[in-house]
């Protein structure tokens, strides 16, 4: 995947959590309970079994990370 900022290519890896990787409106308290905030949304996208584990792609020049949360099954084939 090329990035959206510089265009350079970036790099597959993963980012990883102990309780699942969620993105939420507002910082918890206690972030291995942030599946439970109101309006939160699970990054998994097929890297693990559980959601512990999410594909995500780095570009080391423009320092960002970009994860596809939609539900499309194995990234190892797809990128």
């Amino acid at each position: 995947m090329n990035c959206p900022y510089c265009g350079k290519e970036m790099k597959l890896g993963y980012i990883q959590c102990r309780d699942g990787v969620t993105w939420t409106l507002k910082k918890q308290l206690v972030s291995s309970l942030s599946f439970l905030g109101k309006e939160s949304t699970s990054l998994e996208n097929g890297a693990a079994d559980n959601s512990s584990a999410v594909y995500a792609f780095k570009c080391d020049d423009c320092k960002k990370v970009i994860i596809d949360y939609s539900k499309k099954g194995n990234r190892s084939n797809k990128y």
